[in-house]
């Protein structure tokens, strides 16, 4: 099955207020699937009901030909399916190292963090061409360097599916390229992107299919 991700017959109401109507989606693998459509046509409610934000009320999600259904971001994150968005949840006032692990610190044979393996993983991560300091809080980032370490955290969890949110609002033209980069190099290892964005030019550049 070519399909890494399919949704088929997804909806979800908000009182009387249809917002989703029986959506169908497929993102091949190893492709970057934009996704379209202007403010309030449901995106946003259509990632957050795949990543289990909401609840849909009907609809079926399959990743990688099996059926799922996340209780929550975490949970779809521990699955293989990963988001980026525009507020990023990270924790500012701690390191990039910290932020990547935070949750699943590796401990070593006695028990304690074992901070030489995290460095390390770390750094592997980011030789995919993003240069981060790593000993530095977050909050002293740029927007780009902080969505590089969502990426990495995405990468460190094996995701299948990264979504994108929106990632260039705040972006100069070289983040924006360097960005784009990181995604076609992510794209030929077989990950799976989706891309929303309503920037035209952007997604023409970018993107394979659409939706």
């Amino acid at each position: 099955n070519e399909n890494i991700l399919s949704i088929r017959g997804m909806s979800k109401s908000f009182g009387r207020n249809r917002v989703l109507d029986h959506i169908n989606l497929d993102v091949k693998k190893g492709t970057v699937m934009g996704l379209m459509g202007e403010n309030g046509a449901g995106k946003s409610t259509m990632m957050k009901c795949l990543f289990g934000t909401y609840q849909k009320d009907e609809g079926t999600i399959y990743l990688d030909g099996k059926e799922v259904s996340f209780s929550g971001p975490k949970d779809a994150l521990e699955n293989g399916i990963a988001m980026v968005h525009q507020e990023l949840n990270q924790c500012l006032e701690r390191n990039v190292v910290d932020n990547l692990f935070l949750g699943r610190y590796p401990v070593n044979s006695f028990g304690m963090i074992d901070e030489g393996r995290m460095k390390k993983e770390a750094s592997e991560l980011f030789k995919l061409g993003m240069t981060v300091n790593l000993e530095q809080p977050m909050k002293n980032m740029s927007v780009s360097q902080r969505q590089m370490c969502e990426i990495a955290k995405a990468i460190s969890y094996n995701s299948k599916v990264i979504v994108l949110d929106e990632p260039t609002s705040s972006l100069t033209v070289q983040e924006v390229e360097k960005l784009f980069q990181m995604m076609r190099m992510l794209r030929d290892q077989g990950i799976s992107l989706i891309y929303i964005s309503h920037k035209m030019d952007e997604i023409f550049e970018i993107c394979d299919e659409i939706s």
